[in-house]
């Protein structure tokens, strides 16, 4: 297999000089937002060099103001020139747009993507993984090693499981103490 173009570090670096511009909300929230479907159908057209192509079926009325800015920052990581005239992405983008990026824009704040280097290469691993692109010098079990160390959907399980986990040690302690409490008083009570 021939080495990737596609380095981690290079494309987190671009999508962090990420212009603010990209931060704003849609116009579907505010009324002098970003079009979201034209960056939208601009971008995939570029990616695909298909400017003949029908619109993409959006989603929109499912889309949060959190999720559209995700995906906003997501069309200037694409327009770095890894990404332009790859139509082989065309099918891959949908899943990235609407379905991977939604769930962890559910847990990161728009501008944590450009601002934060973790979140900065999420958003990188997580393209890549979705346009099933190997990193340039890993692996495949390497990749999916570090997008999952870096993962909030999976840092949030994780942070949900524990809580969980936590709160049963907590009423199994408190119902220990009630049942000790009660004993305490029956042997009380018969003295």
């Amino acid at each position: 297999m021939p080495m990737s173009k596609y380095d981690v570090f290079e494309l987190t670096t671009y999508l962090r000089k990420c212009p603010d511009i990209f931060l704003t909300s849609s116009d579907f929230f505010v009324e002098d937002g970003l079009n979201s479907v034209a960056l939208l159908n601009d971008t995939h057209r570029v990616i695909t060099n298909d400017f003949f192509r029908d619109d993409l079926k959006i989603p929109a009325e499912f889309i949060e103001d959190n999720h559209w800015r995700a995906i906003h920052i997501s069309t200037w990581l694409l327009n770095h020139p890894d990404f332009i005239n790859n139509p082989a992405l065309e099918d891959k983008l949908y899943n990235f747009w609407f379905i991977e990026l939604q769930e962890a824009s559910s847990y990161v704040k728009p501008n944590e993507w450009i601002s934060d280097d973790e979140r900065a290469e999420e958003m990188v691993r997580l393209l890549l993984y979705c346009c099933e692109i190997m990193p340039q010098g890993e692996n495949p079990d390497e990749a999916a090693d570090k997008l999952s160390s870096l993962s909030s959907v999976q840092r949030h399980k994780v942070l949900k499981q524990s809580y969980e986990a936590h709160e049963r040690i907590m009423n199994i302690k408190r119902e220990m103490a009630e049942k000790k409490a009660r004993e305490a008083a029956n042997t009380y009570g018969r003295e």
